[in-house]
Protein backbone atom coordinates (compact mmCIF):
# COMPACT_ATOMS: atom_id res chain seq x y z
CA UNK A 1 0.00 0.00 0.00
CA UNK A 2 0.89 3.45 -1.12
CA UNK A 3 -0.89 5.89 1.88
CA UNK A 4 -0.95 4.85 5.87
CA UNK A 5 -4.30 7.36 5.67
CA UNK A 6 -6.90 6.88 3.58
CA UNK A 7 -10.96 7.87 3.33
CA UNK A 8 -13.25 6.75 0.92
CA UNK A 9 -17.17 7.87 0.39
CA UNK A 10 -19.47 5.15 0.10
CA UNK A 11 -22.97 5.60 -1.41
CA UNK A 12 -24.10 4.55 -4.47
CA UNK A 13 -20.37 4.17 -6.32
CA UNK A 14 -16.89 5.02 -4.18
CA UNK A 15 -15.09 8.54 -4.23
CA UNK A 16 -11.77 9.18 -2.21
CA UNK A 17 -11.74 12.16 -0.61
CA UNK A 18 -8.52 14.58 -0.62
CA UNK A 19 -7.17 14.69 3.01
CA UNK A 20 -5.15 17.53 4.32
CA UNK A 21 -3.50 18.16 7.74
CA UNK A 22 -6.11 18.99 9.60
CA UNK A 23 -8.36 16.60 8.24
CA UNK A 24 -5.45 13.80 8.91
CA UNK A 25 -5.49 15.14 13.18
CA UNK A 26 -9.50 14.79 13.30
CA UNK A 27 -9.42 11.50 11.64
CA UNK A 28 -6.66 10.62 14.77
CA UNK A 29 -8.90 11.83 16.51
CA UNK A 30 -11.73 9.50 15.20
CA UNK A 31 -10.04 6.56 15.50
CA UNK A 32 -8.63 7.31 19.36
CA UNK A 33 -12.08 7.81 20.13
CA UNK A 34 -13.60 4.49 18.80
CA UNK A 35 -10.87 2.36 19.12
CA UNK A 36 -7.77 3.91 20.81
CA UNK A 37 -7.02 5.28 24.15
CA UNK A 38 -10.73 6.45 24.65
CA UNK A 39 -11.87 3.49 24.19
CA UNK A 40 -13.48 2.84 27.78
CA UNK A 41 -15.69 6.14 27.15
CA UNK A 42 -17.65 3.99 23.89
CA UNK A 43 -20.20 1.19 24.07
CA UNK A 44 -19.81 -1.38 21.74
CA UNK A 45 -19.91 -4.71 20.59
CA UNK A 46 -16.76 -6.53 20.05
CA UNK A 47 -15.49 -9.75 18.91
CA UNK A 48 -12.39 -11.86 17.66
CA UNK A 49 -13.13 -13.32 14.12
CA UNK A 50 -10.74 -15.62 11.82
CA UNK A 51 -10.56 -15.72 8.49
CA UNK A 52 -13.45 -17.78 6.82
CA UNK A 53 -11.64 -18.70 3.43
CA UNK A 54 -8.90 -17.50 0.64
CA UNK A 55 -11.29 -15.23 -0.70
CA UNK A 56 -11.19 -12.54 1.70
CA UNK A 57 -9.88 -9.52 0.92
CA UNK A 58 -7.53 -9.42 4.55
CA UNK A 59 -6.63 -12.89 3.40
CA UNK A 60 -4.80 -10.82 0.28
CA UNK A 61 -4.19 -8.51 1.91
CA UNK A 62 -1.77 -10.22 4.24
CA UNK A 63 -0.36 -12.63 1.87
CA UNK A 64 0.60 -9.44 -0.51
CA UNK A 65 0.44 -6.02 1.08
CA UNK A 66 2.90 -4.58 -1.70
CA UNK A 67 0.90 -4.86 -4.26
CA UNK A 68 -2.58 -4.35 -2.34
CA UNK A 69 -4.35 -1.69 -4.11
CA UNK A 70 -5.70 0.39 -1.11
CA UNK A 71 -9.31 1.56 -2.84
CA UNK A 72 -9.80 -2.41 -3.25
CA UNK A 73 -11.23 -2.27 0.67
CA UNK A 74 -13.72 0.35 -0.50
CA UNK A 75 -14.72 -1.26 -3.67
CA UNK A 76 -15.06 -4.63 -1.70
CA UNK A 77 -17.33 -2.80 0.79
CA UNK A 78 -19.42 -1.03 -1.78
CA UNK A 79 -19.97 -4.33 -3.31
CA UNK A 80 -21.39 -6.22 0.52
CA UNK A 81 -23.44 -3.12 1.07
CA UNK A 82 -25.53 -3.89 -2.32
CA UNK A 83 -25.71 -8.06 -1.84
CA UNK A 84 -26.59 -9.04 -4.90
CA UNK A 85 -28.44 -5.40 -5.88
CA UNK A 86 -27.19 -3.02 -8.04
CA UNK A 87 -28.56 -0.29 -6.01
CA UNK A 88 -27.09 -0.33 -2.38
CA UNK A 89 -29.57 -1.86 0.48
CA UNK A 90 -31.80 0.71 1.62
CA UNK A 91 -31.04 -1.06 5.15
CA UNK A 92 -27.44 -0.07 4.89
CA UNK A 93 -26.64 3.41 5.96
CA UNK A 94 -24.43 5.60 3.28
CA UNK A 95 -20.95 6.39 5.30
CA UNK A 96 -17.34 7.22 4.86
CA UNK A 97 -14.53 4.15 5.38
CA UNK A 98 -11.44 4.99 6.98
CA UNK A 99 -8.09 2.89 6.18
CA UNK A 100 -5.28 3.32 7.80
CA UNK A 101 -2.03 1.70 7.85
CA UNK A 102 1.02 1.09 9.88
CA UNK A 103 3.98 -1.29 10.54
CA UNK A 104 1.98 -2.74 13.63
CA UNK A 105 -1.57 -3.65 11.77
CA UNK A 106 -4.31 -2.28 9.39
CA UNK A 107 -7.46 -0.38 10.95
CA UNK A 108 -10.62 -0.20 8.75
CA UNK A 109 -13.66 1.85 10.07
CA UNK A 110 -16.53 2.79 8.69
CA UNK A 111 -17.97 5.59 9.94
CA UNK A 112 -22.07 6.66 8.99
CA UNK A 113 -23.14 9.61 8.30
CA UNK A 114 -24.58 11.82 11.03
CA UNK A 115 -23.98 15.05 12.61
CA UNK A 116 -21.46 13.73 15.26
CA UNK A 117 -18.44 14.36 12.92
CA UNK A 118 -18.38 17.13 10.04
CA UNK A 119 -18.41 15.35 7.24
CA UNK A 120 -16.41 18.06 5.58
CA UNK A 121 -13.23 18.49 8.33
CA UNK A 122 -14.21 14.94 10.18
CA UNK A 123 -13.93 16.88 13.59
CA UNK A 124 -15.96 15.49 16.30
CA UNK A 125 -18.89 17.76 17.18
CA UNK A 126 -21.40 15.58 19.09
CA UNK A 127 -20.77 12.54 21.86
CA UNK A 128 -20.31 8.81 20.52
CA UNK A 129 -22.93 6.57 20.96
CA UNK A 130 -25.94 9.19 20.72
CA UNK A 131 -27.04 7.47 17.19
CA UNK A 132 -27.35 3.15 18.15
CA UNK A 133 -25.67 1.79 14.87
CA UNK A 134 -23.25 4.47 13.12
CA UNK A 135 -19.95 2.99 13.18
CA UNK A 136 -17.81 -0.39 12.87
CA UNK A 137 -14.64 -1.55 12.61
CA UNK A 138 -11.39 -3.89 12.03
CA UNK A 139 -8.37 -4.16 13.82
CA UNK A 140 -5.93 -6.74 11.79
CA UNK A 141 -2.53 -7.18 13.53
CA UNK A 142 -1.26 -9.87 11.31
CA UNK A 143 -3.21 -12.87 12.90
CA UNK A 144 -5.46 -14.42 10.54
CA UNK A 145 -7.14 -15.78 13.47
CA UNK A 146 -7.07 -12.74 15.49
CA UNK A 147 -8.88 -10.36 14.47
CA UNK A 148 -10.80 -7.70 16.38
CA UNK A 149 -14.47 -6.66 15.00
CA UNK A 150 -16.12 -3.62 16.49
CA UNK A 151 -19.84 -2.46 16.09
CA UNK A 152 -21.87 -0.23 17.38
CA UNK A 153 -25.11 -2.28 17.14
CA UNK A 154 -25.86 -4.60 19.61
CA UNK A 155 -25.11 -7.38 16.87
CA UNK A 156 -22.29 -7.55 14.39
CA UNK A 157 -23.46 -6.75 10.57
CA UNK A 158 -23.34 -10.08 8.49
CA UNK A 159 -22.04 -7.59 5.31
CA UNK A 160 -19.66 -6.24 7.70
CA UNK A 161 -18.35 -9.82 9.32
CA UNK A 162 -18.85 -11.86 5.89
CA UNK A 163 -19.58 -10.17 2.98
CA UNK A 164 -16.89 -6.92 3.43
CA UNK A 165 -14.28 -8.69 5.82
CA UNK A 166 -14.81 -12.43 4.48
CA UNK A 167 -14.63 -13.40 7.85
CA UNK A 168 -16.54 -15.66 10.71
CA UNK A 169 -16.17 -15.24 14.73
CA UNK A 170 -13.75 -17.29 16.45
CA UNK A 171 -15.77 -19.63 18.56
CA UNK A 172 -15.07 -20.10 22.48
CA UNK A 173 -16.19 -21.30 25.45
CA UNK A 174 -18.66 -18.06 25.77
CA UNK A 175 -19.85 -18.01 22.61
CA UNK A 176 -20.80 -21.90 22.42
CA UNK A 177 -22.39 -21.70 25.77
CA UNK A 178 -24.73 -19.06 24.44
CA UNK A 179 -25.87 -20.43 21.35
CA UNK A 180 -26.63 -23.46 23.15
CA UNK A 181 -28.79 -22.03 25.71
CA UNK A 182 -30.53 -20.16 22.93
CA UNK A 183 -30.90 -22.97 20.96
CA UNK A 184 -32.14 -25.47 23.82
CA UNK A 185 -34.99 -22.57 24.72
CA UNK A 186 -36.10 -21.92 21.43
CA UNK A 187 -36.16 -25.83 20.76
CA UNK A 188 -33.84 -25.49 17.59
CA UNK A 189 -31.78 -27.37 19.01
CA UNK A 190 -33.55 -30.65 18.37
CA UNK A 191 -34.31 -32.45 14.86
CA UNK A 192 -37.84 -32.36 13.75
CA UNK A 193 -37.65 -35.96 14.48
CA UNK A 194 -37.09 -35.66 18.31
CA UNK A 195 -39.75 -32.67 18.88
CA UNK A 196 -42.33 -35.01 17.78
CA UNK A 197 -41.96 -37.41 20.17
CA UNK A 198 -44.86 -37.72 22.84
CA UNK A 199 -41.98 -37.12 25.47
CA UNK A 200 -40.45 -33.87 24.31
CA UNK A 201 -40.89 -32.37 27.17
CA UNK A 202 -39.05 -34.66 29.01
CA UNK A 203 -36.13 -34.71 26.91
CA UNK A 204 -36.15 -30.95 27.13
CA UNK A 205 -36.34 -30.68 30.66
CA UNK A 206 -33.20 -33.68 31.06
CA UNK A 207 -31.15 -31.86 28.43
CA UNK A 208 -31.55 -28.58 30.68
CA UNK A 209 -30.14 -30.85 33.19
CA UNK A 210 -27.22 -32.23 32.12
CA UNK A 211 -26.40 -29.14 31.30
CA UNK A 212 -26.60 -27.76 34.88
CA UNK A 213 -24.94 -30.69 35.93
CA UNK A 214 -22.24 -30.99 33.78
CA UNK A 215 -18.92 -28.15 33.07
CA UNK A 216 -18.56 -29.69 29.71
CA UNK A 217 -20.92 -29.84 26.47
CA UNK A 218 -20.66 -33.18 24.53
CA UNK A 219 -23.33 -33.95 21.40
CA UNK A 220 -22.97 -37.26 21.89
CA UNK A 221 -22.43 -37.74 25.68
CA UNK A 222 -25.70 -36.18 25.57
CA UNK A 223 -27.42 -38.62 23.17
CA UNK A 224 -25.68 -41.25 25.69
CA UNK A 225 -27.11 -39.91 28.67
CA UNK A 226 -30.77 -39.79 27.02
CA UNK A 227 -30.50 -43.18 26.03
CA UNK A 228 -29.30 -44.31 29.25
CA UNK A 229 -32.40 -42.20 30.66
CA UNK A 230 -34.80 -44.57 27.69
CA UNK A 231 -36.22 -41.19 26.49
CA UNK A 232 -34.79 -41.86 23.30
CA UNK A 233 -33.29 -44.88 21.46
CA UNK A 234 -30.78 -43.69 19.15
CA UNK A 235 -27.91 -46.58 17.67
CA UNK A 236 -24.61 -44.42 18.56
CA UNK A 237 -22.49 -47.09 16.40
CA UNK A 238 -24.82 -45.97 13.08
CA UNK A 239 -23.08 -43.03 10.55
CA UNK A 240 -24.04 -40.06 11.74
CA UNK A 241 -26.19 -41.27 14.06
CA UNK A 242 -26.38 -37.42 15.68
CA UNK A 243 -28.07 -35.95 12.62
CA UNK A 244 -31.24 -38.48 14.33
CA UNK A 245 -31.16 -36.19 17.39
CA UNK A 246 -29.51 -32.55 16.70
CA UNK A 247 -31.17 -30.01 14.15
CA UNK A 248 -29.10 -28.61 11.42
CA UNK A 249 -28.93 -25.02 13.48
CA UNK A 250 -27.12 -27.00 16.24
CA UNK A 251 -24.23 -27.79 13.88
CA UNK A 252 -23.05 -24.22 14.60
CA UNK A 253 -21.88 -24.93 18.15
CA UNK A 254 -18.64 -27.14 18.40
CA UNK A 255 -18.81 -30.91 19.56
CA UNK A 256 -16.99 -30.55 22.83
CA UNK A 257 -16.95 -27.27 24.82
CA UNK A 258 -16.57 -26.13 28.44
CA UNK A 259 -20.04 -24.82 29.96
CA UNK A 260 -19.51 -20.93 30.75
CA UNK A 261 -21.06 -20.63 33.53
CA UNK A 262 -21.52 -16.82 33.68
CA UNK A 263 -23.72 -17.28 31.01
CA UNK A 264 -25.84 -19.67 32.90
CA UNK A 265 -25.98 -17.70 35.62
CA UNK A 266 -26.69 -14.56 33.20
CA UNK A 267 -29.13 -16.61 31.93
CA UNK A 268 -31.10 -18.13 34.68
CA UNK A 269 -30.54 -16.23 37.63
CA UNK A 270 -33.90 -15.11 39.83
CA UNK A 271 -34.88 -13.19 42.61
CA UNK A 272 -37.69 -14.07 44.50
CA UNK A 273 -39.27 -11.03 46.97
CA UNK A 274 -41.15 -12.49 49.65
CA UNK A 275 -41.53 -9.40 51.86
CA UNK A 276 -40.51 -6.02 52.38
CA UNK A 277 -37.14 -7.50 54.67
CA UNK A 278 -36.42 -10.29 52.52
CA UNK A 279 -35.48 -11.63 48.93
CA UNK A 280 -34.08 -14.89 47.97
CA UNK A 281 -31.58 -14.76 45.16
CA UNK A 282 -30.58 -17.80 43.10
CA UNK A 283 -27.88 -18.56 40.29
CA UNK A 284 -30.07 -20.96 38.61
CA UNK A 285 -33.89 -20.83 38.98
CA UNK A 286 -34.33 -23.34 36.52
CA UNK A 287 -32.33 -25.79 37.91
CA UNK A 288 -34.17 -25.43 41.13
CA UNK A 289 -37.81 -25.90 39.81
CA UNK A 290 -36.24 -29.08 37.18
CA UNK A 291 -34.72 -31.06 40.90
CA UNK A 292 -38.04 -29.93 42.48
CA UNK A 293 -35.96 -28.01 45.20
CA UNK A 294 -38.48 -24.96 45.46
CA UNK A 295 -42.15 -25.25 46.55
CA UNK A 296 -45.03 -22.43 46.63
CA UNK A 297 -48.37 -23.70 48.66
CA UNK A 298 -50.68 -22.00 50.59
CA UNK A 299 -48.19 -18.92 51.00
CA UNK A 300 -45.55 -20.86 52.46
CA UNK A 301 -42.33 -21.27 51.00
CA UNK A 302 -39.96 -24.13 50.96
CA UNK A 303 -36.63 -24.59 49.66
CA UNK A 304 -34.75 -27.71 50.29
CA UNK A 305 -31.15 -27.47 51.28
CA UNK A 306 -27.67 -29.60 49.72
CA UNK A 307 -26.61 -31.80 51.98
CA UNK A 308 -23.13 -30.03 51.90
CA UNK A 309 -24.75 -26.94 53.19
CA UNK A 310 -27.23 -28.15 55.93
CA UNK A 311 -24.44 -27.88 58.82
CA UNK A 312 -24.01 -24.66 57.64
CA UNK A 313 -27.95 -23.47 57.56
CA UNK A 314 -27.96 -25.45 61.25
CA UNK A 315 -24.88 -23.20 62.53
CA UNK A 316 -26.95 -19.66 61.06
CA UNK A 317 -30.30 -20.86 62.28
CA UNK A 318 -29.70 -22.16 65.71
CA UNK A 319 -31.83 -23.29 68.14
CA UNK A 320 -34.30 -20.30 66.30
CA UNK A 321 -35.59 -23.41 64.26
CA UNK A 322 -37.25 -25.04 66.96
Amino acid sequence: MEKSIAVYEINETIKEVELNQEKIINIADIFNTIIGVSDEKTSHKAIIAEIKDDDSILKKYYMDKKNCKINSFAEKLLTAEKGNNSNRKKSIREGFLFIRETNQDLTLLKLEKTSVADTETFKLIGQLGTEKNYYKACIFTNDLHNIAIIDKSNKIATYWLDGFLGLQEVRNSKINSTDLIELVESKQLFSSSIKEKENFEDILSETKSYIFDNSQFDKSQLIDFLNAKDLIDIATNEKNYESQFYSEESLEIDANFKIDSKVLRDKYKREIKISNETTIKTDNFEKLVLNEEIEFTDNVLTLTVSDEFISKVEEILGSRNG
